[in-house]
């Protein structure tokens, strides 16, 4: 018995991976997804008691993504900066509410969409708990409606997933002081809305959707049903329909087709009108960037 417990003794004093990291629930019996990947068990919760002291001093940082790669690259990239610690990660939106009451970050990360949530509404519920936090938005939304609801919902950052890696620090930094951040990219797409006297007559039809109802048009426009888009969002497909036919009353439309074809075209135009600034950019820079997929 003196034998095991020096064992587990050992285990626990040089265990590499921090007290917020999946375990448990890593795979969820039946599903293989990341529901609920941080302290939501007495097992997951007993570690924090081994955190080191100095992390105590440092601003602790949630990560809310949908993408994997990205909560990882997070993780690894926050951890290295001593004035830093994540206190949790996650791609779901209830469970990124409950991390939010538990650890009470100084600053959050989140993608705009996320399972079981939207990340605007996310930024509300946050900023309405605590109006001190600072949230950075990584997002692969390009578009500048996109951009606009974020900030106005609370956001003090925002950044493209492809950006160069040092700005995420950058952000970070900037945020932690209190200040507004946009990527040189973001910034220059809002200059230029700007210097156009504004949006499209198109993007101004879509302004009087909510935020989730414009999260539901995007995801029309990228060919998601209403089946698919009830297990996306986590509602029912009552619920879709329901959003589906506001949706119809808003924008003057008399079919489900007229409205997938109307996502459809939104969705095609916001992606030429993204891959022209990335080469007006790549032309003005004179150095090749990676294109990356626009998503909504």
């Amino acid at each position: 018995m003196k034998n095991e417990a020096k064992s587990s003794e050992r285990s626990i004093r040089h265990r590499t991976d921090p007290p917020w990291r999946t375990s448990s629930h890593g795979e969820a019996p039946g599903n293989g997804r990341l529901d609920h990947p941080i302290g939501t068990g007495e097992k997951n919760r007993k570690p924090e008691r081994h955190r080191p002291k100095e992390s105590l001093t440092k601003a602790k940082v949630l990560i809310v993504h949908s993408m994997p790669l990205i909560r990882f690259g997070l993780i690894q990239l926050i951890g290295a900066r001593p004035q830093f610690a994540v206190c949790a990660e996650t791609d779901d939106a209830p469970a990124a509410r409950e991390f939010f009451v538990r650890y009470r970050p100084e600053i959050v990360v989140l993608g705009l969409t996320l399972h079981g949530g939207d990340g605007i509404e996310l930024i509300k519920d946050f900023r309405r708990q605590n109006t001190a936090v600072g949230i950075l938005v990584l997002s692969t939304r390009e578009d500048v409606l996109s951009v606009e609801r974020a900030f106005r919902a609370g956001a003090h950052g925002y950044l493209l997933a492809h950006e160069d890696v040092p700005q995420i620090m950058t952000a970070l930094d900037e945020i932690s002081a209190g200040n507004f951040y946009a990527s040189a990219r973001v910034a220059r797409r809002l200059l230029k809305h700007c210097a156009q006297n504004g949006i499209q007559p198109e993007t101004c039809e879509l302004k009087t959707l909510s935020d989730r109802e414009l999260q539901v048009f995007s995801l029309i426009g990228r060919g998601f049903g209403a089946s698919r888009l009830a297990h996306e969002l986590h509602l029912s497909v009552k619920t879709i329909e329901t959003y589906q036919m506001h949706l119809k009353e808003k924008l003057g439309l008399h079919s489900a087709a007229e409205l997938s074809e109307k996502a459809s075209e939104w969705m095609a135009r916001s992606a030429r009108y993204n891959l022209q600034l990335r080469q007006r950019m790549l032309h003005e820079n004179g150095r090749y960037l990676l294109p990356s997929l626009y998503s909504c």
